[in-house]
């Protein structure tokens, strides 16, 4: 199996995929598909500002949708999921940096990763898949290091829809505002009947386990959650038909959305894709890809764990024999984490 193949299926799944998130959330495109799951609006954006720049209209569709709900986006989080991703962190900054020229909001001002150094080397945003950079460039992404053409909005964006299952994190940030609050109720009400503690939902949260072990304490004061111990650990549940009372969350089933650890599966899938480039541009032996294939390997383990999931490996085959197999159950993983929910 060629890796070329393998990474063009691959590129072209995720980025119907992201297409048929986001117009889900309120980009302009057709909606192709209505899902069950809540959407990570954070990871979704890091995710999409990578797999993005294969796809130009995607990556300016989504800043016009971020330019529009910014007021819905919590900076903060953005900021402490960044570290996750396979992501140029100048890259995270320039986008949040022009959604702050866009918006002209104080809220966005200085909202960037803050890496320090600003990049000495000028580098295209888009890959060389498609068109190389010429003319004027957008002077926000110049000022961090990125060649494009200034970023023109479309205006065609709208409002995330909080009727629908996607859209669950949007509606609960109305209600509780873009912080700590709204994700662990996110977290809490989409992860089903099992109980979790603090630091599980802090690591899906995006938080600090100290603010969310204080949110919990809020809440569980208030009534709103539930909490007991188990052994020697506290465990944490939501009053899930209440709260989907509440909310009038599926008006016709009658069921919550259901829970994706997209803060570990997002940055699984990019760091999938940007192997599989890598090594389609490599020159030297299967031997040495199938070594860098246990390395990828090494490097997303832990996320799968966390998603209960397991990539399927080649075992004990040795050398050159691990890269076939492992292109194999790469594929049909990346097949089944985005199909439709």
């Amino acid at each position: 199996m060629l890796i070329s193949k393998v990474r063009d299926r691959v590129r072209r799944e995720l980025l119907e995929f992201a297409w048929s998130q986001w117009a889900q959330l309120g980009v302009s495109s057709h909606p192709s598909r209505v899902d069950r799951w809540a959407m990570d609006p954070e990871s979704l954006m890091l995710f999409t500002l990578e797999v993005g720049r294969r796809d130009p209209r995607l990556f300016d569709e989504m800043l016009d949708w971020i330019a529009l709900n910014a007021k819905l986006i919590s900076l903060q989080r953005l900021r402490n999921l960044t570290s996750r991703f396979p992501i140029d962190v100048h890259l995270v900054d320039a986008a949040l940096s022009w959604v702050e020229t866009a918006t002209k909001s104080v809220r966005w001002r200085d909202a960037g990763v803050r890496v320090g150094k600003s990049k000495t080397n000028r580098q295209p945003v888009f890959s060389r898949d498609n068109a190389a950079f010429v003319g004027r460039p957008d002077p926000t992404f110049e000022r961090h290091g990125y060649l494009r053409s200034p970023v023109i909005r479309s205006g065609k964006s709208e409002a995330p829809d909080i009727r629908t299952k996607i859209n669950f994190a949007f509606r609960l940030r109305h209600l509780f505002g873009p912080g700590t609050r709204s994700e662990v109720m996110r977290i809490l009400l989409t992860f089903g009947d099992e109980p979790l503690d603090a630091a599980r939902i802090a690591d899906e949260a995006g938080f600090a386990k100290r603010n969310v072990s204080e949110t919990l304490g809020a809440l569980v004061s208030s009534g709103a959650v539930k909490a007991r111990w188990v052994k020697n650990e506290r465990v944490f549940l939501a009053y899930r038909s209440k709260w989907a009372t509440l909310l009038e969350i599926g008006l016709t089933d009658n069921k919550l959305p259901t829970f994706v650890s997209w803060s570990h599966l997002l940055p699984a899938l990019v760091e999938i894709l940007l192997w599989l480039e890598q090594e389609t541009e490599a020159v030297d032996s299967e031997y040495m890809a199938s070594s860098r294939a246990r390395d990828l390997f090494a490097r997303i383990e832990s996320d799968f764990e966390q998603l209960e999931l397991e990539l399927p490996t080649a075992g004990p085959l040795r050398g050159a024999e691990f890269l076939p197999p492992f292109l194999e159950a790469v594929e049909a993983f990346v097949t089944a984490a985005t199909k439709k929910s």
